[in-house]
């Protein structure tokens, strides 16, 4: 039997893309493999979203925060490194799988030593994330942070037995880097951590009402959405005198709120209780970024309401098979998003086709498929 160890720096209590992803590849593992361990962040209601035949070992970090700061010039970016050093004195796996390559800072050489096959799962390029959100850490955390989180993405792709990638996109980026080495790169994009139901949408009139949700505190969101605005609101306009447009999210920024004052068919509603409910009001619905790597999870939003999705040619990373069958719609420029635009409005297919090709391809079983085909080709499970 195989033994698996799992590490994430993810607190998986938590509902955002990264803690969402990290769920999905533990029930994908899981599923995978019988004899599974989980070391991560401590928290209380585990029940809640970690698979029960994983075994689980909590990080409870003690640490005072004098002497985190001190541990992050060191390349201690969280406490699971003593913790994870600690557990491999008396533990032995056959796998070890690092969830997000920052898990691993100042870890890899250790983990490479135990003579285990080591698998990163890489969430982003963090060269691209930390260029467009690393602003918002304070000045004494950003400098060490973004060197040793740069570093230990180096360290896994050069040491890892297997580097998954969220999007095809993050793996060319990574096998740019290092031309002539075998990085054994994979896309596998991700895959939802709950059973994906099987339901009915009832046909509805359509209308114009787009809906645009995520972090609206956050820089890379911020930036992408008030650059929308001033550039291709007034086309949207333009193709629809009556529309309507709902943003939706964690703590508007105050730019936010100024930039759409005087707009007319803008409502900004903050800290929805429920995205879905949300997005559920919408006909079509928006993801603008145009910043950041690995794969825009708002996007599922959109597809697990029926929803055709209009997007910056960045945020289609990893929804390659939606682009292919005329569910997802991407824009570069004015020009491209007024055709993208023109074709979506014209779209001939109905909900309940685009909510099952979101249920097919994102479903848990679909992702372990993928996971296996990969493992078997490199050998690591027969």
């Amino acid at each position: 039997m195989c033994k698996v160890l799992i590490i994430t720096c993810h607190k998986l209590d938590e509902d955002n893309g990264g803690a969402n992803a990290s769920k999905g590849f533990i029930h994908c593992l899981a599923s995978l493999f019988d004899d599974c361990a989980l070391i991560f962040p401590e928290f209380e209601d585990t029940d809640a979203f970690i698979p029960s035949n994983c075994t689980l070992y909590p990080c409870h970090d003690a640490r005072p925060k004098l002497q985190k700061g001190l541990d992050m010039y060191r390349g201690v970016v969280s406490g699971l490194y003593a913790h994870v050093r600690k557990h491999l004195e008396t533990h032995r796996y056959d796998i070890i799988v690092v969830d997000h390559s920052v898990t691993a800072t100042s870890l890899v050489s250790y983990l490479k030593q135990t003579g285990t096959k080591l698998i990163t799962i890489h969430h982003n390029v963090e060269r691209d994330y930390l260029r467009d959100n690393g602003n918002e850490r304070p000045i004494t955390f950003r400098y060490p942070y973004n060197y040793f989180a740069r570093k230990s993405e180096r360290d896994c792709l050069l040491n890892s037995d297997v580097n998954l990638t969220l999007s095809q996109r993050d793996a060319d980026v990574f096998a740019s880097w290092y031309p002539s080495r075998n990085l054994h790169l994979h896309s596998i994009g991700i895959m939802e951590y709950r059973p994906i139901a099987d339901k009915t949408f009832v046909p509805k009139p359509k209308g114009h009402t787009f809906a645009i949700t995520g972090s609206l505190c956050y820089g890379q969101s911020l930036v992408s959405i008030v650059d929308f605005l001033r550039r291709y609101y007034a086309i949207l306009q333009k193709a629809c005198p009556d529309v309507r447009i709902i943003i939706a999210g964690r703590n508007p920024s105050p730019v936010l709120y100024e930039e759409c004052k005087d707009m007319e068919g803008i409502e900004i509603i903050p800290n929805p209780e429920k995205i879905a409910d949300i997005v559920r009001l919408a006909d079509y619905y928006i993801c603008p970024i145009f910043a950041g790597s690995g794969i825009k999870l708002r996007v599922l939003d959109a597809l697990k309401q029926g929803l055709p999705v209009l997007c910056h040619s960045i945020s289609s990373a990893g929804y390659e098979p939606f682009v292919d069958k005329g569910i997802l719609f991407p824009y570069s420029d004015t020009a491209s998003f007024e055709a993208s635009l023109h074709r979506m409005l014209c779209l001939d297919i109905s909900s309940n086709e685009i909510y099952q090709s979101f249920r097919q391809y994102f479903s848990v079983e679909a992702g372990a498929w993928r996971l296996r085909q990969i493992l078997q080709k490199e050998g690591i499970v027969i």
